[in-house]
């Protein structure tokens, strides 16, 4: 049987962002070391949810559990490239965040809850990262790069596919405003 192309929840930079988080890592050299190894950075992202089979049911489940979704949108703060392991797809090499992001905790707590109410077990827990490599030459020690703050605002529902593989965007929801505005810095008066 043919595998299924997968549905994922995500969220992916802005392509400001994404720029800077390009300039991080060629600035790092790291994109000459990858060469061909590199993820396109169109497919750079933050999953909120595990791969399921994109068959209709499953679709149609996740487009619902997509609009019950209900989280604030929160500040990732990208400080820092590392790649490790040597997993069965390969050395992973990633966009690592400062601490734990406090909204990540709560997309993901919604996704799930989201999801189990439509008969999906999703139960894995999704890191701060977002994903350069799957496939490596080198494990890579901690490169620290000038912080890149992403305001994740956006729950997107996708379909990865085609050559060269891509995802697909089949549904998108805005979070809510954030609960608590950035902390901002006053010259004295």
């Amino acid at each position: 049987m043919a595998k299924l192309d997968p549905l994922i929840f995500m969220a992916q930079p802005q392509l400001a962002i994404r720029t800077r988080m390009e300039a991080a890592v060629a600035a790092n050299g790291l994109d000459e070391r990858l060469g061909s190894a590199q993820f396109e950075s169109g497919n750079w992202h933050q999953s909120f949810s595990d791969r399921q089979d994109d068959k209709p049911k499953i679709r149609a489940a996740m487009l619902r559990a997509g609009a019950r979704v209900s989280a604030p949108s929160f500040v990732m703060t990208l400080n820092r490239i590392n790649g490790t392991g040597a997993g069965p797809r390969g050395i992973h090499w990633a966009f690592r965040a400062m601490g734990k992001p406090k909204g990540l905790e709560a997309v993901l707590t919604s996704v799930r809850a989201a999801l189990l109410a439509e008969g999906i077990d999703d139960d894995s827990g999704h890191g701060p990262h977002l994903t350069i490599s799957y496939k490596a030459p080198s494990p890579l020690p901690s490169v620290a790069i000038e912080p890149i703050e992403w305001t994740v605002d956006e729950l997107l529902l996708v379909r990865g596919c085609g050559q060269p593989y891509r995802y697909e965007v089949v549904g998108r929801w805005p979070l809510a405003a954030a609960l608590e505005p950035p902390q901002q810095q006053f010259g004295l008066l």
